[in-house]
């Protein structure tokens, strides 16, 4: 049977994955956001526990200089509202996905991939029906939708969701929000969710339900050299 990858609101409705940690990977001007969304990924499943796992102050989801100069923060496995507080570098962009879905080999999608091979699930979601939200300080933040096209997750053998290790051709659609110019030093808030309407993980007994509520409480601090 096919698994399925999706994160709303960075909840997982079918499965989730950890993978090794990648350290040194550079971000330059050309790198586009689908690329970013694609190492996003390659982060997100780089521990176990993976950084879409549980409420914490510091832990996984506080680790999210995965790409050099630039910082992720992910969602949650779980339905259930989750708080997360940490320091994060001041002025560095950040993304992050209110939902996004996933589709890989390793789940079980026909092979050979399409780059557009999530693009059908991300328009039945994100249709008007579904709503989701992104807020930074109380102001809502620019969504967009950004596939990332064919790329290669790297799936290593401690993974939470017991996959094969190896890596893997997938891609990812959905909702992001690109922070170009990051946080001002300080303290800041960061909320994202959503409530899902006749998708297609909706069902008859539960026609309509909310994503995770995620709350990051952030502290921006200067690094050496700001």
């Amino acid at each position: 049977m096919k698994r399925a990858i999706v994160v709303a609101i960075s909840v997982i409705l079918a499965l989730v994955v950890a993978a090794p940690i990648a350290s040194g990977k550079s971000s330059s001007q050309s790198q586009n956001l689908g690329q970013l969304t694609a190492e996003w990924w390659n982060w997100a499943i780089s521990t176990n526990p993976s950084p879409l796992e549980g409420s914490y102050k510091g832990g996984a989801q506080c680790n999210g200089e995965y790409v050099a100069g630039v910082f992720f923060l992910s969602g949650s496995l779980a339905t259930d509202p989750e708080t997360r507080t940490c320091t994060v570098p001041a002025h560095t962009p950040i993304l992050f996905s209110p939902f996004n879905y996933l589709c890989s080999e390793v789940l079980g999608d026909p092979e050979p991939l399409d780059t557009a091979c999530a693009t059908p699930t991300t328009d039945a979601v994100i249709d008007p029906s579904s709503s989701f939200y992104a807020r930074v300080d109380g102001k809502d933040a620019n969504q967009q939708r950004i596939a990332s096209g064919l790329f290669q997750w790297t799936i290593p053998v401690d993974n939470t969701l017991a996959l094969p290790a190896g890596t893997y051709e997938s891609a990812q659609d959905g909702l992001w929000v690109f922070l170009q110019k990051g946080l001002k030093r300080g303290k800041h808030e960061i909320v994202f969710g959503g409530t899902f309407e006749d998708t297609p993980f909706n069902t008859p007994e539960n026609p309509s339900f909310e994503g995770a509520r995620i709350t990051y409480e952030l502290t921006a601090v200067n690094k050496a050299g700001r």
